[in-house]
This record gives structure tokens, sequence and C-alpha cells, in this order.
């Protein structure tokens, strides 16, 4: 059940490994934060308090203060979805930047991973302090500077229909989780278009492409 729609992007915060670089940058663009479970702890109770917190809530500390400061709670039990699926779930935005659902646990991170294309309908950035990543939506076109670490890796069996602007083109290619995949792809002219056969494809970018590409999304 949706618990609020917003017109404006949405700051959410994780309990994996926290960048307050990445998490500033983020607030530049996108001031409402919503903090999900036990990444409310990174939060400073002075100056950043979130609009909602959300999850099983069963790893936040200091509930009764934050919601003296204004921080509305949604507490949500079924375990069958992880706390940043109940997030993307409860909240319709133009699109979310996920801070610290990367780093710390790899199990953690490859559930974040996964749910981007489980709930493909959700525009969904991710960021962590080396590289920041999101799914393809079948196509997509983009502003980037020659010489990007571009890679493509498949959470499901995905052909390449065409591709211009990389190295190594991706069309014809059965793209497949356990068989091909596209790490280390390389930018050779700015704009780069990507098409693909269906969904299921996360692209992974630098971090330092991050404003550029979050511009021409938004």
């Amino acid at each position: 059940m949706v618990v609020k729609n917003y017109d404006t992007p949405l700051t959410i915060v994780g309990g994996g490994e926290f960048s307050s670089t990445n998490f500033h940058k983020c607030l530049k663009i996108a001031p409402k934060i919503i903090a999900v479970d036990s990444g409310l702890n990174f939060l400073d109770i002075n100056k950043n308090v979130p609009d909602w917190i959300i999850g099983d809530l069963d790893s936040v500390k200091n509930l009764k203060v934050w919601k003296s400061k204004g921080s509305n709670i949604k507490k949500i039990q079924e375990q069958e979805t992880t706390d940043f699926e109940k997030c993307l779930y409860s909240f319709n935005a133009p699109f979310f930047l996920g801070n610290a659902f990367l780093g710390e646990r790899i199990d953690h991170s490859m559930a974040a991973i996964s749910a981007l294309v489980k709930m493909k309908d959700k525009k969904v950035f991710l960021l962590g302090k080396r590289d920041f990543l999101f799914h393809i939506n079948k196509k997509i076109e983009l502003n980037l500077e020659i010489g990007t670490r571009l890679s493509l890796f498949p959470l499901k069996d995905v052909v390449g229909i065409s591709s211009e602007g990389l190295k190594y083109g991706i069309k014809g290619v059965s793209f497949s989780p356990g068989f091909k995949i596209g790490t280390s792809n390389e930018v050779l002219h700015s704009k780069v278009k990507i098409e693909l056969s269906g969904t299921g494809m996360i692209i992974i970018l630098p971090i330092k492409s991050f404003d550029k590409i979050v511009k021409f999304m938004n």
C-alpha cells in the first residue's frame, strides 16, 4: 500500500556503508529524506530529520525522540520483503537516491540490487563510495565523458538489441547472470545509447559520473 506520493525526488538512507559525501550530494537534489530502518542511525537529529522512518524497525534507536522532531513512523512487520523493498512500495516519487544500501554486507548489497529489477518501474539510483548503479528499463540514452568505464550486469536473461558509443557493442549478445556479463566496457562517444530485449540489466558507472547522469535523468 502506498503511504505517500511525492512530486519531488527522495533521498533514502539504508544501513550499509554510509558516505557523508554522497549523502550531502543527494540532499542538494532531493532534500526530503526517508530513513530505512537502521539507516536512521546515520542521521544527525539536529540537522537531518527524515520525513518518514520505515521498515520492521528492529534496528533503530530513539524513535520517540525522532517522532518528537516531526518524523512520521511506519512499521511494516511482514518479512517477505526487505526493508528497502518496503520503502519502495510505500512511496512514489520521480526517482529515489539510495545511500548506504551497498557495501558492508554482500548479501544485503545483492538484495538491494535485486530489488531494482523486482521493482523495475521505480527509478532508483544506488550510490556506493566508488560506483553507483541503476536498472535499465529496456533502453536508455546517456551523456558521458569519453573513456568512462561502463559495466552491464544482467540479473535476468536479456539480449542486446543495439548500442551506440561503446567500445564493445552489444547487438545480438545474449546476456545471462550465469553465463555472459558485460563488465568493463568503455565509452567511446559522449552520447551512449543502449537497447535491450527486456528488463533485468543493471548498469554500473563511476561515482564521478553521478551528477551528469542524474541531471540528465531528472
